[in-house]
Order: structure tokens, then C-alpha cells, then sequence
């Protein structure tokens, strides 16, 4: 009956590219999405992109197995996140997290190094302010299309730190040393950590640490979009956490 009535939606109501307005049941359309700037030969390690980028990987204290954000944050794409986060426009959550599992689907050739996901969590006071995660809205779609489980309780941030746009990843890191509690055992688990952009990595890899100390086996971090040199500076200054 809840399958019907789903089906019965979707034929009166059917879902449209949030960019071209086409008919598309995928969020972004083919067209739209080959549109936004991919992330050149990126390192799986840390995400950067190119063969001579100063890989934060390799010192000490970072704790993912890989990091994987297929797409530039920059325009056009920039414009949808950011809808998503401070305009509230919850359906993009969607729309970026289909389009995420699409890039993820491809890379990973049917073979998938995690069997769960979590959205990374906001500070009780920054979900009160913005009534919602985004990481969360993005995460849902792909745990959907992968058959993924979504961590749910048990991890909470417990630091509040208030926007970091303006400190270097050194000063990121000490600002978010033991910013995340986990409450429960892990023990083998592999994680996927899902975020809508990763600027410097010091968020993710801080959830990282504390997911390992609970025993977690393995953990990536997957997002739609990673900041890539001058050309997403301008786009840096537009984001808070």
C-alpha cells in the first residue's frame, strides 16, 4: 500500500532537477551535474587534488583511511549548498546526497570499503540555531541507495567552536581537539563520515580520532565538495560550521 501510494506521487508530482528544472528522479539531471567542477586526479588520502599537493595525510595525528569529495566548491554547486544549509531548502539534501552516490558509485566499482554512515553532528547550540543538519539530509539519500545503516546515537559534538573560516588547519586542529564524544563501542566497525564540504579536514579527521578510540576499524570521510586552492577562496569566506 505505501509502495502504491509512493508510486502514485511520484506520477503526479514527479521530482525535477533543483538547477534546470527538468524532470529527473536522480536530483541534479546528467546535464547539470557534468556542469559542476570536478576535483582533478584527487588524492584519496586527503581529497586535494593534483600529484604535488602538500598532503596533510602524511603527519602526524591524521587518523582517516581516505577522503573522498568529488567536486569543487565553487559556483554553481556552491550556490545549492549553500541553499541547503542557510536558506533551509531541505529537498537539496537529496539532491546533493544522489548526486554524491552517484560519483561514490562510480569510483567504488560495486565495492564499497564501509557498511555504515554518519552524518557528521552539529553542536546542540548550532542545531538549535539552524533546526537541522545538513550533513544529515545529504547522508540520508546515500545510505538509502548503497543499503547502508546510519549511525545514529551515541556520537555528539561536545565542543562548540563557532565559525573557523578564518583559522589555519594548525589552528583548527587544536580547536577541535576532543570536540566529539562517542558513548558506545564500535569495536571493527567502518564508517563512513558524510559533510556537505571539507575545507582544511581537521572536522572530519577530528570525528575520526574519537570514532577509532571507540574502536572503529576503519573510516573515510565522504562530501559532496572539497575547497581546492585560490580559486574557492571567496567561497571559504561564505562558510560557517
Amino acid at each position: 500500500m505505501i509502495a502504491r501510494m509512493l508510486a502514485l506521487a511520484q506520477a503526479l508530482c514527479p521530482e525535477t532537477c533543483p538547477r534546470c528544472g527538468d524532470e529527473s528522479a536522480a536530483g541534479f539531471c546528467a546535464a547539470c551535474g557534468d556542469d559542476f567542477a570536478r576535483v582533478a586526479d584527487a588524492c584519496r588520502a586527503c581529497g586535494l587534488p593534483g600529484p604535488d599537493h602538500a598532503c596533510p595525510a602524511a603527519l602526524p595525528g591524521w587518523r582517516l583511511d581516505a577522503l573522498r569529495a568529488p567536486f569543487v566548491y565553487a559556483a554553481p554547486l556552491s550556490v545549492y549548498l549553500q541553499r541547503l544549509k542557510f536558506a533551509r531548502q531541505h529537498r537539496l539534501g537529496r539532491a546533493l546526497g544522489l548526486l554524491l552516490a552517484r560519483e561514490m558509485g562510480a569510483a567504488a566499482r560495486g565495492a564499497l570499503a564501509c557498511d555504515s554512515l554518519l552524518a557528521v553532528p552539529l553542536h546542540r547550540r548550532r542545531l538549535r540555531e539552524r533546526t537541522f543538519n545538513q550533513a544529515d539530509e545529504i547522508a540520508r539519500p546515500i545510505a538509502r541507495a548503497f543499503g547502508l545503516m546510519q549511525q545514529q546515537g551515541g556520537v555528539c559534538r561536545v565542543l562548540y567552536t563557532g565559525a573557523q573560516t578564518a583559522l589555519s588547519r594548525a589552528e583548527r586542529l587544536v580547536n577541535l581537539e576532543n570536540a566529539f564524544r562517542v558513548r558506545r563501542r564500535l569495536d571493527g566497525a567502518r564508517i563512513a563520515i558524510v559533510d556537505d564540504v571539507i575545507t582544511t579536514g581537521a572536522t572530519v579527521n577530528a570525528l575520526a580520532a574519537a570514532l577509532k578510540a571507540a574502536g572503529a576499524s576503519r573510516v573515510e570521510a565522504w562530501a559532496v565538495a572539497r575547497t581546492a586552492g585560490p580559486a574557492t577562496d571567496a567561497a571559504q569566506a561564505e562558510r560557517k560550521r
